[in-house]
């Protein structure tokens, strides 16, 4: 009875780890990619293996290593504009393909592309502040690695929203204390 228990007990333990060996990188890749991507890592969870390679081969030197720091790129490179970075998420692109991809504009839909030197890149969300429509919208995407801006949405406004004011009107300055 004891060896028919240990036995059950030893098949049950090699298949939950081969389990875990199979599926924690997935998991990995699902907790730290962005949330467009996640699905892709719970319905073939073989894609989290060369994630995980990708991941440890990640060059020393790379430019954008933490969101923080793509964040800071993007608040830089859009400084003065009407762009507003608010968001950065990490994008696993394959390998030596363009990444496509379809964003709104202002009502449009806009596909556009970018070729990464290396398999991550940085998904920057920010809105443009002089179109009608005020939603999160792909507003650059960063190289990983070299941290050179690969897409900028303002290659794909149209030159009255490059130049006109605002849409909607800012709020109202607060009048001073004791004055109607």
């Amino acid at each position: 009875m004891i060896r028919f228990r240990s036995k059950r007990f030893l098949v049950v333990a090699v298949v939950l780890a081969a389990l875990v060996v199979f599926l924690l990188p997935a998991f990995v890749a699902f907790r730290y990619t962005a949330p467009s991507q996640r699905g892709d890592f719970i319905r073939h969870p073989w894609r989290g293996w060369s994630f995980a390679y990708a991941a440890l081969a990640v060059p020393g030197d790379a430019e954008l290593k933490t969101s923080g720091m793509a964040l800071r790129k993007a608040d830089w490179v859009f400084k003065g504009t009407v762009v507003d970075p608010r968001e950065v998420q990490l994008l696993f692109v394959p390998a030596g393909r363009p990444y496509r991809f379809k964003h709104g504009i202002d009502g449009r839909v806009v596909t556009s592309s970018a070729v990464p030197s290396y398999r991550f890149i940085w998904q920057v969300q920010g809105v443009v502040g002089t179109i009608s429509d005020r939603t999160d919208t792909i507003v650059a995407l960063l190289d990983y690695d070299t941290g050179r801006v690969l897409y900028d949405v303002r290659d794909d406004l149209l030159p009255s929203e490059l130049t006109r004011e605002p849409t909607s009107s800012p709020l109202p300055e607060p009048s001073p204390s004791g004055t109607p």
